[in-house]
């Protein structure tokens, strides 16, 4: 079982949440529009709450906790399962899209299909380098 931890919340009260609740933990911006449109598309899929969606603009101290720097947050969607194996890009989405009806039917493709999760991951790659620049959000 997954041990408890403690995370602030934007008040900078430590609130104890039980982490065995979710099934991933998905770290993501808040402040990018395309990914947060993305995300709350998933969220309202989420309705069994397996997923708990931290926005780094704002929680640095989980980011902190999951030992993972702001820089690296930015970089690239970092998502850890219930035994803290942390995945980022595409990869962290399919620990997402497995929790999530419609898009967990996507993901025996991508692990079946060789060439499928390649691709992805490239067309993720350059989405991530450029989508600052795509958004107009300035790189903190």
């Amino acid at each position: 079982m997954k041990p408890k931890r403690n995370c602030v919340d934007m008040s900078n009260n430590v609130l104890s949440s039980n982490e065995s609740d979710y099934k991933v933990t998905m770290y993501h911006d808040g402040e990018c529009p395309l990914c947060n449109y993305e995300v709350s598309i998933m969220k309202k899929l989420d309705t069994s709450k397996a997923i708990k969606w931290i926005d780094i603009s704002k929680d640095k101290k989980a980011l902190e906790i999951a030992g993972i720097s702001y820089q690296q947050a930015m970089d690239r969607v970092h998502v850890e399962d219930q035994n803290h194996n942390m995945q980022t890009g595409v990869r962290g989405f399919m620990l997402v899209w497995k929790e999530l009806p419609y898009y967990r039917r996507v993901v025996p493709i991508i692990e079946k299909v060789p060439f499928i999760l390649p691709i992805l991951e490239t067309f993720y790659s350059v989405f991530a380098k450029y989508r600052l620049t795509l958004t107009g959000k300035k790189r903190s």
